[in-house]
């Protein structure tokens, strides 16, 4: 009995684990996953386009309740957003309704002039969820109030300076106890978005033994976003160079890293 009670248990804490990492990753999920989408993807606002519209689009069967806000969009040293108020950007509606199989308009508009370097922010959708009755009270009460899921959608509004300068350079490539570390850093006054980052690392002959491609994101102009890559231990001391590749959409910088023993894991 107390095996069967001990199994039971485990089930609840997996089932429990399952429903906490969908709540995480429902935060920023795609938006072609839920029964809403938001139009278009992102916004460019400047000197001549000063004003805006999204589409909240409701491609289910029931209405659906929303909250708007609009947040700055800036990033700490290691590449994680962070949000904070902002006046510059004004917006309308901040509740709204979308009725099945409709769509409505959210308006944005720009308050302040652009400046030297790319101003940027995002403006979330997030669905009010409709709390569902049960009619088991004592099974109610087991479930945390935050449980139910809610899709929240967060779009890139970038304010272009006056004058665009795209750039970005591999600011350092280092390792230690087999962990390499390609740093990209932006230089111009917009942002970038990285498709990918490559590593590559080969023998004194020039033979490729490790291969590694980490997913690239946004780099705010300016910044600079570590990219890392565990190299196996057994691995590591065969190589002679680690090759590294950051690609955008329409360019790309590379660099090498001669490896030492005393870099890999010992």
């Amino acid at each position: 009995m107390k095996n069967i009670f001990r199994g039971f248990k485990a089930s609840i804490n997996k089932c429990v684990g399952l429903v906490a990492s969908l709540l995480f990753v429902a935060i920023f999920i795609s938006p072609a996953f839920a029964n809403f989408q938001v139009q278009p993807t992102t916004m460019d606002l400047g000197r001549n386009v000063k004003s805006g519209v999204f589409s909240v689009i409701n491609n289910g069967g029931d209405k659906v309740d929303f909250q708007v806000s609009v947040k700055e969009w800036n990033q700490d040293e290691k590449g994680k957003d962070v949000y904070g108020d902002t006046k510059e950007i004004v917006f309308h509606p901040k509740i709204m309704s979308v009725e099945a199989n409709s769509q409505r308009a959210v308006r944005i508009g720009l308050k302040t002039p652009p400046s030297a370097k790319e101003k940027t922010y995002r403006l979330f959708v997030e669905e009010i969820p409709t709390s569902k009755k049960t009619t088991d009270v004592e099974a109610n009460k087991n479930i945390k109030a935050g449980l139910t899921i809610a899709f929240r959608f967060a779009m890139p509004i970038f304010v272009k300076p006056l004058q665009p300068q795209e750039s970005y350079v591999l600011e350092k490539i280092e390792m230690s106890n087999g962990a390499v570390k390609a740093i990209v850093k932006n230089t111009g006054n917009v942002h970038i978005k990285l498709r990918t980052v490559k590593f590559g690392g080969k023998t004194a002959a020039g033979k490729e033994m490790y291969t590694k491609e980490v997913a690239g994101w946004y780099i705010l102009n300016g910044l600079s976003i570590p990219y890392e890559a565990a190299v196996p231990k057994e691995i590591c001391g065969q190589l002679a160079t680690i090759e590294v590749s950051a690609q955008t959409e329409s360019s790309n910088i590379n660099g090498t890293l001669n490896v030492q023993k005393n870099m890999c894991a010992q």
